[in-house]
This record gives structure tokens, sequence and C-alpha cells, in this order.
């Protein structure tokens, strides 16, 4: 469009030239000239400068020059065009801006008023232009009105053209910033997660060493029994036996299920959310604080196991530990028979509601409604910077949800949250807890050939004791076990995704590379999710993974599932390297 009346402008200025030269006013041929080179340069520049406002005003003022000095010569007021001067001030407004519109107005209002009052004043306009000559230059002057128009249409393109590269660039600024104020977003988290973590150390650190007690005291007890020579062993009875046994593992576990809590607690897919359990939730958030707890106030949970909510694992878990660690702050240590935090959730319509109340402190009224705020805090410099609760609320808000809070000074305080519902069928987690998995074995799945891989040789060695029914080779080399792998001979292989030559990603890239078909039978264990990348690649093999420490209950259904996802259709034979 631009170049089609660029174009014409060009085309037409001999037109006017020539017509001008006839009518004997050849100076209105140059003012003619000197107004489309005026209009292309103004063009020029919209089109390789950031702003055409300067354009625009020269373009609107050699225009209006162009008109005037027209009427001048050719009678002035009474110039059958001398209206065309009233599109100026629409000029300035479209091109430049209203403070422009309102010159021009001024300009051809007293340019008007001076036209009009000249020959009152004695003052006359000469008529340069021969009468018989008058219809001539009323086409001339309509053709000059074309011109105008089509310059003005051509400048209001170079506008919108500045317009919009102007609306990109502040769109893309308005991008980076709120792009960089995410990231300022997650990088608070982080720091109050981190925080957080460094106010439990303690506590975890009881947690932890309580339960390894009495696990590293069974096995030393054990140890002596049946170690020859040994003096002060004590001869034990095998139920006595199986108990310290059984002892040991439920304190294991307890460290176990402490370490998963803390890797949900500490995961930074931010911006994913997908449908959580609310109770495990919960429970894990109680065990990082447990040891705070204790000592101040009697925990009481209510929350349905089906409860879902559209969430994210780490940040949920964040959200309620630090609402309950507030709680347990707001009691005084010693007094756990006297006070209560209470965390209850309900099915809500389309929402599930959590409130988590104490029997504190409480807040003052002025205080209230500041606590949300960045950096507010009326606890020493020792104890936090202020960002717990600010944070709180920006993670309910991300999640769509939403948080008040009600106290009573001397009472306590209730704060309540809601958070749209998650689907109840949602898939579920690829590492439950130890709770959720069913101890007893069954029946026996039917003997495979099962390869183990892991730099860790005491991992191996349990492995192929915990699976002593089936075939289980071991191999502590990644690049020896590719070679394993291709060669087809066994039915599942076992994974760890993180080693030192090579990890289990780049181990399964290979195997994908070389046999797409034989990828398809790899599981992988992993003793945390560490980085993203771990993180995407478990996402790309959903339900073939397991975390450390494995139940072989649970490692067993994998094993399963993957034979029966390799198996190929009726008709084609068994697995290869399977054993009857």
């Amino acid at each position: 469009m631009l170049t089609v009346i660029t174009f014409g402008l060009v085309a037409i200025t001999p037109f006017f030239i020539y017509q001008y030269i006839e009518l004997g006013v050849p100076s209105v041929s140059v003012a003619v000239v000197v107004t489309v080179l005026a209009g292309l340069a103004n063009l020029a520049w919209a089109r390789h400068k950031s702003d055409s406002r300067l354009g625009g005003w020269g373009a609107t003022s050699v225009l209006f020059a162009l008109l005037v000095f027209s009427n001048l010569q050719s009678g002035g007021f009474y110039d059958p065009n001398f209206g065309w001067l009233y599109v100026f001030p629409m000029l300035a407004a479209l091109l430049v801006d209203a403070r422009a519109g309102w010159v021009f107005t001024g300009l051809v209002l007293a340019l008007t008023v001076a036209f009009w009052l000249a020959p009152e004043y004695g003052v006359v306009i000469p008529d340069r232009i021969p009468a018989d000559q008058h219809a001539q230059q009323s086409l001339a002057n309509r053709v000059s009105a074309v011109l105008v128009i089509g310059l003005i249409l051509a400048a209001i393109q170079s506008q919108q053209g500045f317009a919009r590269r102007l609306l990109g660039q502040s769109n893309q600024e308005l991008q980076d910033e709120i792009e960089r104020r995410a990231r300022m977003q997650q990088q608070l988290i982080r720091t109050e997660r981190a925080a957080s973590m460094g106010n439990l150390a303690a506590g975890l650190a009881h947690e932890i060493n309580n339960p390894l007690t009495y696990v590293i005291g069974n096995l030393d007890a054990l140890k002596l029994e049946y170690e020859e020579g040994a003096e002060n062993a004590t001869p034990f009875e095998p139920e006595e036996a199986q108990r310290l046994v059984e002892e040991a593992l439920e304190g294991a576990w307890r460290v176990a299920d402490l370490v998963r809590d803390l890797n949900n607690f500490s995961r930074v897919d931010e911006a994913e959310l997908r449908p959580v359990a609310l109770a495990p939730a919960i429970e894990g958030a109680s065990r990082l604080v447990a040891n705070e707890l204790r000592h101040r106030a009697r925990l009481e949970v209510e929350c349905d196991e089906a409860l879902h909510v559209l969430g994210n694992q780490g940040r949920l878990q964040q959200v309620l530990l630090n609402l309950m660690m507030n709680a347990a702050q707001a009691t005084a240590v010693g007094t756990a028979e006297e006070n209560l935090v209470r965390v209850c959730a309900r099915q809500d319509a389309e929402e599930v509601s959590i409130t988590i109340s104490d029997t504190g402190r409480g807040i003052s009224p002025e205080n209230a409604e500041r606590i949300f705020e960045p950096f507010f805090t009326t606890r020493g410099a020792d104890q936090g910077i202020g960002l717990g609760l600010f944070i709180t609320r920006n993670i309910i808000k991300s999640m769509g949800g939403r948080i008040e809070v009600d106290s009573t000074p001397g009472e306590g305080s209730t704060f309540s949250i809601s958070l749209p519902s998650g689907d109840v069928a949602a898939e579920p987690s690829a590492s439950p807890r130890a709770e959720e998995v069913e101890e007893q074995r069954g029946a026996a799945p039917r003997a495979v050939r099962i390869l183990a891989i892991d730099d860790e040789e005491s991992v191996l060695v349990y492995l192929r004791r915990a699976l002593a029914h089936h075939h289980v080779t071991t191999e502590t080399k990644p690049l020896a076990a590719i070679e394993r792998i291709c060669e087809a001979t066994d039915d599942v292989v076992l994974c760890d995704l993180m080693m030192p030559e090579m990890t289990g990603m780049d181990l399964h890239r290979e195997v994908q590379r070389r046999r797409p078909d034989l990828a398809q039978r790899m599981l992988f264990m992993t003793a945390g999710i560490l980085v993203e990348e771990n993180r995407d690649f478990l996402a790309t093999v959903a339900g073939r993974w397991i975390e450390k420490p494995i139940r072989i209950a649970q490692l067993e259904r994998l094993i399963a599932e993957r034979l029966q996802a390799t198996e190929p259709a009726p008709g084609g034979g068994s697995p290869p390297g399977g054993i009857a």
C-alpha cells in the first residue's frame, strides 16, 4: 500500500507542474514539487526512524504552506478550493498529536479571518489565473486534493507502522519484565525454602538420629550375636532376633520417608500444576516440623484420604510447612499439653478448604494487616527475614487459590486456604510411601532374566539376594552393559539413573539409538531427583522408575508390568530370554 501511494505521487507530479505552468503560475508548480518531496521524505523518515512525529509536523506544515500559497495566487478567500485548508487540523491530529491539531485549527481560523477581512482594509490579493482558465484551475485544485489525501493516507500508514513497532517493543519489554519478576519470585521461593530448611535443621537431625540410634543398635547387637569369638555377645531367641530386625527396618523406613519428604519439599518444578493428594502432603509437612511441634503443642489432623487439590507437591508442602511452623512458634516451648495446632481439610463445592489453627498468642490487629507484606516480621533477625507469609500467599495465588487470616490476641490464629479441587482419579505417584505399599509379595511372578546396572556394588548384592527367584546378573560398568543389552539376552534391565561413568539417561539414549525395541525393557532406579534434566527424563518414562530405598514388592510389580508391556501379541512367541 505504501509503495503504491509513493509511486503514484511521483507519477502524478509532472501533471501538476505542467498544469500550473499552463495556468501562468509556475511558482505553484515549484510548491507542488516541494510538497511531494516533503511527503516522500516524511515516509522515508517514518520507515527508518523510531519516531515519525517530526516527519508528521514537517509534512503537515508543508502541505499547509502549499494550499495557503495556492490561495494567495488565485484570489485568496474567493478561491473555490479555499475550504481545503480545513483538512489540516484533522491531518495534524492524526499524524502528530492533538496539540498539533489545535495549533493548525488556530492557524486556519486566523487565515480565514485574514483573507475575509483583507478587502475591507484595502488589501488586494491578486488572482493571477485568467478568468477563462478558472475551470482548469478548479480541476487542478481538485487533483491537488487527491494528492493531499494520498499523502495523508501514506503518512497515516507510516504512523501506524511506527505505532506497531512501538507496541511490539513495549510488549517485549513487558514480557521481559514479567519474566524477570517470575524469576525473582522463584528465587524468593527458593530463598524462603532454604531458610525454612535452616530453621528445621536441628529438628530434622533429631528426627533422623532417633531412629538411626536403634537401627544401628539393633544391627550391632545382631552382628555380635553371629560374630565368632565376640565378647559380651547376647544370645537371641529367633523371635527376639526377628523383632530386632523388624524394629531396624521400621526405623530405616522412617528415615527413608523423611528423606522423601525433603525431596518433595525441595522440588523446583514450580510452573506445573497437577492433582496432588492432600493427606500425604499434610503428613509430610507434619513430619518435617514434628520436632518443633512436639515441645510446643499437640497436633490434630482431619483430612479425607480422597481429597486432591490442583497444585504442585513441593510448593503445597512449603505452604503447609510455613503455616504449621508459624502455628508452632506462636506457642511457648514446654506447653505442649496446653496448646493445640489443628489442620482441617474439607471439600467445598469446586474447592478444597484447608484451615490451620493454633491456640497461641495471636496477632494484633495492626500487625494482621501487614503479615503478608514482604520483609515484615515481629521476630528477631535470627528467626527469619519476613518472607514466609509473603511467599506463602504468592504460592497459593499461583495455584489459583486464596488465603485469609482470623486472629484474636491471646487466643490464637486461624489461617484459611482455598484451592481448586483436583481430580481424585489422578495417577498415583511412582514412589508411594512406606504405608502405601503392600508388604506381602503374594504369588511370585515367573522367573525372568534381569540385568541390574549400578555403580554401587552393595546395591547390586542386595538386588541379587532380594530377586533370587529370578536369574539376576549385575554390571557396574555402563559401557559394558550397553553391549549386553543390545544382545537381547535379558527380559528386563534395571538401571541406576546417576552413575559417574555414564548416566542412566545417556545409557538409555544409546540403547534407543541402536535398538529402540530393547530400550522399552528398561526400568530405572534413583536415589533422588536432583536436577531438572532428571525430572524431564523421568517424565518421559512414567511408570518405569522406582525411588531408592527400594521396596521389593513395588519393584516386582514394575517388573511384571514391563514384561506385560513388552510381550509380543498373541501368537508371536514368548519374549526373548524368558525362563520357563
